[in-house]
């Protein structure tokens, strides 16, 4: 257990200690009990148990079955509750991680494919971590227990387990080895499938529109394909130890039968003895079978996990969180700004770039479509920072220690708002919770009829919060636009980004939304990026990509 693999994973149970101690305690009780149980079929078979049933011995004894049966309950719901809180746990940090990555970090990653880890490689170490490895800790003390035992009934009988054993360790490092590397295809396989599911969901219309049906299922067919054969050679490589390993207990057991009788003959080991000494050669090699069992297990996890726990500790991708400095609003200027993306650095988006743009004023940025505009407000939204150059706020660099605390003072509306597949109020507010107190409701609703969406938003079947589907899905494009609109008026900004924010729009709607903005700007800092010669002409100034 000196392999830092293993210690990572026993560290998700330190939050968990004391749990898992009480936990542990009456599995250890009730391993003890058990161990008494081919003790007393010594005691019936030859005789020596009393032959009254209303004897006080056979009381106990009942009283021992009662007591052993409760602790198992007992003991399988402590073990499940300490699994699942122990999880959900793990899954909370991995979020955490996975939230605070960098853009470039989701533009060579796919976010089904995380998600589809989080959830499913997790669950992979739910059982092990808990339920599994209280079995296997249970069978190591059965089987231990059982050892002493047989060998305080037969010294003779016992030597065989001195050929057993040793191959038992043997045969379970080798499996280890190979089901580690094994398990890590079979997980990568797996979330290859939901990768290409969620693609195919989530483009559905696309595969209508092109009758791509029977290419669409052939992709996930072939997806699938490849994960069953990374799961057939897993559980080919369990097949072949289970196999050899009852081949094991069952020819030694034999060997014990044929060696004990013989002892009984010669007058040196009674039945009930033989009896009482198969019965823990038993629980001996089903010990050992779950322990081979749990170990297969085991290693498997670690190959299905071993991509969670390097996102744990590879912070190299993360935006930086500590050390943040304050930052006001002011002028904006991007001096010999050169910038290409991560995944593909040989390009430069930008080449010496040197604008200006003045607090308070509105500005639109104008040019052909992959001239950077867009680009343009990630690198001011702290999506992406400069290969070289610099962007300064007023006095202050904008860098990894100061862009959090800009972003407060920015509001972004773009083409196609992201909303969250919740309510509309939880779209505006994520940290309202399920009942929102009436200063809050009162914020919200100011906001969206400042927005000009307060009205079509009581129109909805439950008001504020109606679910809107995947990405609002059900709501037309100006709702999910004045929707977008509330959210960046609630957020008070001093700064706006608007990306052509109107394009998609009709003549209606777009009356409708510009009305909606007049509130949003008032006394902003305002960029609109755009192509619509309509926008150029209350503009402040005017940049050219």
């Amino acid at each position: 257990m000196n392999n830092p693999h293993y210690l990572q994973r026993i560290k998700l149970l330190a939050p968990f200690k004391l749990q898992a101690f009480f936990a542990f305690l009456i599995m250890l009780i009730t391993a003890f009990i058990q161990l008494t149980l081919p003790k007393l079929v010594n005691y019936y078979v030859d005789g020596r148990a009393p032959s009254s049933l209303l004897e006080p011995f056979h009381f106990y004894v009942l009283i021992t079955v009662i007591l052993f049966s409760l602790l198992s309950a007992v003991r399988f719901y402590l073990f499940e509750r300490l699994g699942i809180e122990v999880i959900t746990h793990f899954r909370l940090k991995l979020h955490q991680v996975l939230i605070k990555k960098t853009a470039s970090y989701y533009d060579v990653n796919n976010t089904a494919e995380l998600a589809s880890r989080i959830n499913s490689d997790t669950q992979s170490l739910k059982d092990v971590l808990t339920t599994s490895a209280a079995q296997a800790m249970r069978s190591i003390v059965v089987a231990i227990g059982c050892i002493v035992m047989m060998f305080t009934l037969s010294a003779i009988l016992s030597s065989v387990l001195f050929f057993c054993i040793p191959t038992f360790i043997i045969a379970t490092k080798l499996l280890s080895k190979k089901v580690e590397a094994l398990s890590d295809q079979e997980q990568t396989a797996l979330a290859k499938t939901n990768k290409v599911a969620f693609d195919n969901l989530n483009g559905h219309t696309l595969i209508k529109l092109y009758n791509w049906f029977q290419a669409s299922q052939n992709r996930y067919a072939q997806s699938n394909q490849h994960y069953v054969s990374c799961a057939k050679k897993t559980v080919s490589a369990i097949a072949i130890f289970q196999g050899f390993f009852n081949f094991l207990i069952f020819s030694s057991l034999i060997l014990m039968l044929i060696l004990g009788s013989h002892l009984i003959q010669k007058n040196t080991l009674t039945v009930g003895e033989l009896a009482s000494y198969v019965l823990y050669l038993g629980m001996a090699f089903t010990s050992l079978n779950m322990l081979a069992g749990f170990w297969a297990q085991w290693v498997h996890s670690l190959g299905a996990t071993r991509y969670l726990f390097e996102l744990l500790t590879n912070n190299s991708d993360a935006e930086q969180q500590d050390g943040q400095q304050a930052i006001e609003m002011g002028n904006i200027s991007f001096n010999n700004v050169v910038f290409s993306y991560p995944n593909n650095p040989e390009k430069k988006v930008f080449n010496m770039l040197n604008i200006h743009i003045k607090q308070g004023e509105k500005t639109v940025i104008r040019g052909p479509s992959g001239n950077g505009k867009s680009t343009l407000a990630k690198l001011l939204l702290g999506y992406y920072l400069p290969t070289s150059g610099e962007i300064t706020i007023g006095e202050k660099l904008l860098n990894k220690h100061t862009i959090a605390s800009f972003r407060s003072n920015i509001a972004y509306v773009e083409q196609e708002p992201i909303l969250f597949s919740s309510s509309i109020i939880e779209n505006l507010l994520p940290d309202v919770g399920e009942e929102p107190t009436q200063e809050q409701m009162n914020k919200v609703i100011n906001g969206c009829k400042k927005a000009n969406a307060h009205e079509f938003i009581e129109l909805l079947p439950n008001g504020y919060f109606t679910p809107i589907s995947d990405r609002g899905n059900q709501l037309s494009g100006g709702q999910k636009q004045r929707i977008a609109i509330a959210r960046a008026i609630l957020q008070e900004p001093e700064l706006v980004i608007l990306d052509e924010f109107t394009s998609a729009l009709d003549s209606k709607n777009r009356h409708c939304i510009e009305q909606a903005m007049e509130q949003l700007l008032l006394n902003k800092t305002v960029i609109i990026i755009t192509h619509k010669e309509s926008q150029f002409e209350r503009a402040d100034n005017l940049i050219m990509l």
